[in-house]
């Protein structure tokens, strides 16, 4: 007699009866889905075995007109370095509203410590303190503790002070590719909207 398999067990057996119907574009789209932090080509050509980089590129161009078509509510942008699933703009509201995500708030002394760092990377504490006329201690604590500042090394001086730099979370946070991509200083504050993810 045939035991009856539970529910979560059928559901399995279809997902692994169609693991091998998945289009290369699905599991891209699957990679990005279920990731927290951008992934680079080199990570899923890593994953997935595709050595053709355009082939990658193609599929996310192809995901990308897909959502574009069927009018999605997400995207995939190349940030930090690489890819991720980002929601569209016109929903920043409903999920601020919703609390679904939980804002990064950042006090107007840690934004302007942050835009140095952006800016003037590699630099140091007393040249942050320099440009702001204030002790940076606290500032960059609360900057290392959010993941958007880190120690890239030691400036070779007397003393050795240690020397400041933005993280691939800070592009991811801001949308940007790379450092290049952020905006001449007079031009705009990249600092001003802290609560879009």
């Amino acid at each position: 007699m045939a035991t009856k398999l539970p529910a979560s067990n059928k559901l399995t057996s279809v997902m692994s009866t169609n693991e091998e119907t998945a289009t290369f574009s699905q599991i891209i789209e699957a990679l990005l889905f279920s990731s927290p932090q951008s992934l680079t080509v080199q990570q899923i050509t890593k994953i997935t075995g595709e050595k053709k980089i355009r082939k990658i590129r193609s599929a996310i161009d192809e995901l990308n007109a897909f959502y574009i078509a069927h009018d999605r509510a997400y995207f995939i942008q190349n940030v930090a370095g690489g890819y991720q699933i980002r929601t569209d703009a016109r929903f920043h509201k409903w999920i601020k509203k919703g609390r679904i995500i939980k804002p990064l708030q950042l006090s107007q002394p840690v934004m302007e410590t942050l835009s140095i760092v952006a800016y003037q990377q590699p630099i140091t504490r007393a040249e942050i303190e320099e440009i702001r006329s204030v002790d940076a201690t606290y500032t960059l604590r609360t900057l290392l503790d959010k993941k958007l500042v880190k120690i890239v090394g030691k400036k070779d001086v007397a003393g050795r002070p240690l020397l400041y730099g933005t993280t691939r979370f800070f592009l991811e946070l801001f949308g940007f590719k790379s450092l290049s991509d952020l905006p001449n200083p007079e031009d705009a504050d990249i600092i001003s909207d802290t609560d879009t993810v």
